[in-house]
């Protein structure tokens, strides 16, 4: 296998393995997860090679402020499965963000990422980059809308004998890039339609993308569908995929990818033929904000059960509101409409043993009290309430 056939799947392998350790959203103030899986990444397409397999072992730590600044680190190991592919690999990942609320919708944020990639025979090859920049984010109820700017440097390195079983000569290649990208996207946090673009600068030329994601996400879990159409300094392609993310109890989770890798313009990697990968986590460590008890103002049990419980949600707004609902992932996210009893807006709804996040629509407004408990963000920075019922008895 040559050198342009072999970094494209390696660094192909390292991104892969960066979106599957990334969280989809924030549950928790601190976790420290275990991770275990396999992989499968093609060569590009129109470039003769074999398909690299592996198996693969890692940890992920994460820690968030209730603002949604935080810190997230990845490490992960892998083994290959065919050597003529790609040898042995440790991949490592460190992103940070810098959160500033502006308001109930907006937000500032500059995101900082640090990846390194080295891997073992055939051909022993080793990349290191760093990567970042702001974003103005904004989510309503109903719509969002981001645009980030981004730059970055980076080095790659590969030894290569230069007839077999001869001396190895290095290749050192410089990286950087810089550009912007933005999205624009349609429906409530939780299932929406969005539009992507985005423009990169890079050593090699310029690169362009345009394409449209879907998600959709429940009690379930959570699933992004998304399509690219990217332009490059040597050809035009297509790519795209289906990402999961699934609860599997308390502890457990699975995570995958499936479909066509994009092109990288900072690492200079091709679109892969098509690649796969999941990895299923045990949590080892986390502080998951809990409560001592649902005694609250904005939500009460009236009725325990032995899974399900009735809670009373109640909400002060101004008498004349034409609209003033619930929602939560206890309604999958479908507002409740609440009733004036005289004082607040109220109502009963069936809520499940477990933890919870929920808020409040005033006239298609999205509204968290003062008093809620333990307010958290979700991944478009939107805060929502926690409910904890844990398997309660009268």
């Amino acid at each position: 296998m040559s050198p342009r056939t072999l970094t494209p799947a390696l660094v192909a392998t390292v991104l892969c393995a960066a979106a599957l350790g990334s969280p989809p959203a924030i549950e928790a103030q601190s976790d420290l997860t275990l991770e275990f899986g396999g992989s499968q990444v093609g060569p590009p397409i129109g470039i003769e090679g074999d398909v690299a397999r592996y198996l693969m072992a890692g940890l992920r730590a994460s820690h968030f402020r209730t603002n949604g600044s935080g810190i997230f680190a990845s490490v992960l190991l892998g083994q290959t499965l065919n050597d003529a592919a790609g040898g042995n690999f440790l991949a490592g990942v460190l992103e940070g963000s810098l959160v500033d609320r502006w308001g109930p919708y907006a937000r500032g944020v500059f995101d900082v990422r640090l990846m390194g990639h080295g891997a073992q025979t055939p051909y022993p090859f080793r990349a290191f980059a760093a990567e970042g920049g702001p974003s103005l984010r904004v989510r309503t109820p109903r719509i969002g809308f981001e645009v980030s700017g981004v730059g970055g440097v980076g080095l790659s390195q590969i030894e290569l004998f230069l007839r077999e079983d001869g001396p190895r000569r290095r290749f050192d290649n410089d990286l950087w890039r810089y550009g912007t990208q933005g999205e624009f996207s349609v429906g409530p946090v939780t299932s929406n339609i969005g539009v992507t673009g985005g423009w990169h600068r890079t050593a090699a030329g310029d690169y362009a993308n345009v394409g449209g994601r879907l998600v959709f996400a429940g009690r379930w879990g959570l699933a992004e569908i998304q399509v690219d159409r990217w332009t490059t300094p040597t050809s035009t392609e297509t790519t795209g995929g289906i990402a999961l993310v699934l609860p599997l109890g308390s502890l457990w989770s699975l995570r995958g990818f499936f479909g066509r890798t994009d092109p990288d313009p900072l690492t200079l990697a091709q679109p892969g033929s098509g690649s796969g990968g999941f990895l299923v986590g045990r949590s080892i460590v986390s502080d998951t904000p809990t409560l001592p008890s649902v005694d609250l103002a904005i939500a009460r049990i009236v009725e325990y059960g032995a899974a399900s419980n009735r809670v009373r949600f109640s909400v002060e707004a101004p008498p004349e509101s034409e609209s003033v609902s619930v929602t939560g992932d206890f309604t999958l996210w479908q507002p409740v409409l609440m009733e004036w009893d005289g004082s607040r807006w109220s109502v009963e709804v069936a809520v499940p043993v477990g933890i919870h996040h929920f808020g409040f629509l005033i006239d298609g407004t999205w509204h968290v009290p003062d008093d809620a408990p333990d307010v958290v963000p979700d991944e478009w920075g939107r805060m929502n309430a926690t409910l904890v019922i844990e398997g309660a008895t009268p």
